[in-house]
């Protein structure tokens, strides 16, 4: 069962933590949920400078609250994003209102940071297989339509505002659109097989 609490807790924490860190102007920053948190930077990044501000549990809406501080305040050369598949699991949101509080990130961020480039990565599939490794409270918890959805949205917004756009989805669905098990440790979170795509995605716009 997924401790909300615990959650809660270690997400106000981190957020101290990156609030405060001494990073540099200028660079790259992640930020998002655990796509981003849980790669490691120091060995799939070595030689660059990246700043990991993803954390586990986070949404569209708590991203959009604490956007200063994982952010703005460090006026980022290059910000990639990665959210909303926790707004459904956590907060059940429909596909609209994360849309909508992606596009308020966005604007923000031009607003009060505007030589920052934003880089919109899509939305993960689960794969609600049934095998044991599976971990159902997170994949139970979210539908592949409405993750599409979110995506066909994004990408949309992304091509008619010149926002670049980083589709991981395309290259970590499998045959019927689900997470590719080869790519993912439960049909959720990514194992190293996928961390290396991801980074290969990144590091090609750096």
């Amino acid at each position: 069962m997924i401790d909300i609490k615990k959650i809660k807790q270690e997400y106000k924490e981190k957020v101290h933590h990156i609030s405060h860190a001494d990073y540099e102007k200028g660079k790259v920053v992640l930020a998002g949920d655990c796509v981003f948190d849980l790669l490691d930077i120091d060995k799939f990044f070595k030689g660059e400078t990246v700043y990991n501000n993803g954390i586990c549990g986070d949404t569209s809406s708590l991203l959009l609250e604490t956007l200063y501080k994982r952010v703005i305040k460090y006026k980022p050369n290059k910000l990639f994003l990665s959210v909303g598949s926790n707004d459904m699991g956590f907060d059940g949101k429909n596909v609209k209102e994360i849309y909508n509080n992606i596009i308020d990130i966005v604007k923000e961020i031009k607003r009060r940071s505007s030589d920052t480039k934003i880089y919109l990565m899509t939305v993960l599939p689960v794969n609600p297989a049934q095998k044991d490794s599976i971990n159902r409270d997170y994949v139970d918890t979210r539908d592949n339509f409405d993750i599409n959805m979110l995506n066909y949205y994004i990408k949309n917004y992304a091509r008619k505002n010149r926002i670049k756009f980083i589709d991981i989805h395309k290259h970590l669905k499998n045959d019927i659109d689900q997470l590719n098990l080869n790519y993912s440790i439960d049909g959720f979170h990514l194992n190293e097989n996928g961390y290396e795509i991801v980074t290969k995605l990144i590091l090609e716009q750096l």
